[in-house]
């Protein structure tokens, strides 16, 4: 192998290049997304050895590496973004020296082949490099694996053959006991023994298989034993990952067989051309125009990259005869095709399907085949230039597609962030057991730990020894069933999810809403909701349930940790907002004007016009009649808001004693 890498050192630091400029100009401003909220929240609650527990119910392996992981790291996302792009690169690294092995004359496609497994635009979630660990670290086991398995059928020497043949398998076990579903490198591995053997031409048919078999048997110590293991001596808890149940399906429903084969058939086109134009539409097209100008700078700096570095090797690579390409062709197509299909039967299997972007973890695997069917016909392309056009085009859409998905990451990081940085400098604490219901600004919530993960990060981060880990902030995401049982103010639940407890009261919620990204965050007070028209209609029916008092008004603050949230933001309106809001709660009115006065000194204003409320009703309260006239214009925005805010104002002026003057002119400017 380092020769390998001597021989091939410009084409793999063009590859380590490219690929960095795909994934890194913005992996420092990437947090903490999906998955990584629970997982990081176990390590830090529970310690390292938690993740046994996490991952016991499918897939046990997976606690090791993330146990080391975050022994090493901890909870600071920047490290595990270096350490994904470290095994991917060293997946891609795995991958080319396959390719070495089996065309060596075919260097340059080898080359764009890795490139374009590297960057392959189908797979998105790179950039959630905590729960992507072990597909990522799995990958780059499976791809030295079948590396190995190669160099071990062509090794003329016995000891170091099997030398080869058990790191070969003992990689096998490793990386599909952290994701079972790349069961398909097995048939990577399986045709390209066969490709070896069947280029014995002076032997017969029958000879060429029987060595195929031959060859191939000693490594079904890996796939072979862990079948073995998953299908008949591990209890998976988990009905996702139970294969025995899911294959019951094709038994109990003749249908199944043909939905399995359409799929089949739609995720072949999806690895091998959606993915490189519904993402990039996704993710690249939306952005604002001074990041859309970066990510195409970044793209065409990625094209000529390819292009000079096949430029200066053209003239060095042998001329390949007409025959030798044509076998060359014929095998790499067929190990493509195959690869690509194997890969994603395991998937269709078990009744997934390839959904871009929702679902692209299922492209990783297929892309091995997918990328060396397009490597094989750009290669074939016989004008120049066309080829040139063709390879950089599909380099910079890689590139742009990745620079698009970096920056959503990065605005998703940032708004989650603000949202909870706002929520800290509101709530100095909430009384344990009040069921979160969040609404973060332009993304939907799918789980619920996406708003426990954050809270309880910042106000119930005490280390824990038990099993469960107790959720003292739970949560709930607006589902049908919960949307009815929070109105009928009855019901409960205790979910047991991966080692975490939470007992859900819906008869005891708090609505957190920040309607837009620009905006403030709202602690709704069930008693007179202030909500927008553009909250979600599911918000507006559950407002009125919003219990406030859950909201401990005394007390120290509690600062969220900087490796988890970032460093605290810039003091801008929404910070005054919030500690107006909170003075609001405990009815210190006298406070609020000297921070709306501070505000508007440092040129501060609102987004949303619910956000003077806190301070038209200090005013009212203070009888300050012309800031309350002021303020009221500022109210009145919109049919929908002034409806709101005469209902509030209504609410207020029958809790408060206001003068005579101040009512007039909220029923006069508000109410009419």
């Amino acid at each position: 192998m380092i020769e390998m890498l001597k021989r091939n050192r410009l084409f793999l630091l063009a590859c380590l290049g490219i690929s960095a400029l795909a994934y890194l100009p913005l992996v420092h401003k990437i947090g903490y997304l999906n998955d990584d909220w629970y997982l990081m929240f176990d390590g830090h609650v529970g310690g390292a050895d938690f993740f046994h527990e996490v991952y016991r119910i499918d897939r046990p392996l997976r606690g090791y590496l993330m146990s080391a992981a975050f022994s090493l790291f901890g909870l600071n996302p920047l490290y595990y973004h270096l350490s994904a792009f470290l095994f991917r690169f060293l997946s891609g690294l795995g991958f080319f020296w396959l390719l070495d092995q089996m065309w060596p004359e075919n260097r340059n496609g080898n080359f764009l082949a890795t490139l374009l497994f590297l960057i392959y635009p189908g797979f998105l979630s790179q950039l959630n490099p905590i729960d992507y660990q072990s597909q990522i670290f799995s990958l780059a086991c499976g791809m030295v694996s079948v590396a190995l398995t190669v160099k071990a059928i062509v090794s003329g020497s016995k000891p170091v053959r099997w030398a080869y043949t058990f790191l070969s398998i003992l990689l096998s076990w490793v990386y599909l006991g952290l994701v079972e579903y790349f069961l398909g490198f097995e048939a990577l591995r399986l045709v390209c023994v066969g490709v070896v053997q069947w280029r014995e031409r002076d032997r017969r048919l029958l000879s060429r298989l029987t060595s195929t078999l031959r060859a191939f048997v000693p490594f079904l110590a890996g796939a072979g034993g862990f079948l073995i293991w998953r299908l008949f001596l591990f209890e998976a808890e988990r009905r996702a990952t139970d294969v025995s149940l899911q294959l019951s399906s094709l038994f109990s429903s003749p249908l199944t067989g043909l939905w399995w084969l359409n799929y089949l058939i739609q995720d072949f086109l999806n690895v091998l051309i959606v993915v490189w134009g519904i993402p990039m539409r996704t993710f690249a097209f939306p952005m604002r125009l001074r990041d859309a100008w970066i990510g195409i700078g970044l793209a065409t700096a990625c094209a000529l990259i390819l292009l000079a570095v096949l430029k200066r090797t053209r003239a060095e690579e042998k001329e390949i005869t007409a025959e030798t390409r044509a076998v060359l062709n014929r095998e790499q197509v067929w190990v493509g095709i195959f690869t690509t299909i194997s890969a994603l039967l395991p998937v269709i299997l078990v009744n997934r399907h390839i959904v871009v972007p929702d679902y692209s973890r299922y492209t990783l695997a297929p892309s091995v085949g997918a990328v060396l069917l397009i490597a094989v016909l750009a290669q074939n392309i016989s004008t120049q230039s066309l080829k040139a056009g063709l390879t950089g085009l599909l380099v910079g859409i890689a590139v742009f597609t990745h620079f698009g998905n970096s920056v959503n990451a990065a605005n998703e990081t940032a708004a989650t962030r603000n949202f909870w940085w706002q929520v800290a400098w509101r709530v100095p604490d909430f009384k344990p057991g009040v069921t979160l219901i969040a609404s973060y600004p332009g993304s939907a919530l799918s789980e619920d730990y996406f708003v426990w993960g954050p809270a309880n990060f910042i106000y119930y981060a005490e280390p824990q020894t038990k099993i469960p880990l107790e959720i003292e902030l739970p949560a709930a995401i607006l589902a049908d069933d919960i949307v009815i049982q929070i109105l009928a103010k009855s019901g409960d639940d205790a979910p047991l999810r991966r080692g975490n407890s939470q007992e859900r009261d819906f008869g005891n919620v708090l609505v957190l809403i920040q309607t837009q990204s620009s905006g403030c965050v709202r602690l709704i007070n069930g008693e007179a909701p202030e909500v927008s028209s553009a909250d979600q209609q599911r918000l507006l029916l559950i407002a009125p349930y919003s219990r406030l008092d859950n909201v401990i008004t005394e007390g120290d603050f509690h600062i969220p940790p900087s490796q988890v949230f970032g460093v605290e933001p810039a003091h801008g309106w929404c910070y005054y907002y919030q500690k107006a809001d909170l003075a609001r709660q405990h009815r210190d009115w006298e406070a609020i004007p000297a921070l709306l006065k501070e505000a508007l000194d440092q040129g501060h204003y609102p987004e949303d016009g619910l956000e003077w409320l806190p301070f038209l009703q200090a005013s009212a309260v203070l009888g300050d009649v012309d800031r309350v006239r002021s303020t009221s214009k500022l109210v009145s925005e919109d049919k929908f808001m002034r409806l709101q805010v005469c209902e509030v104002m209504t609410e207020f002026m029958k809790q408060e004693t206001l003068d005579e003057e101040v009512k007039s002119v909220i029923e006069r400017n508000i109410c009419k």
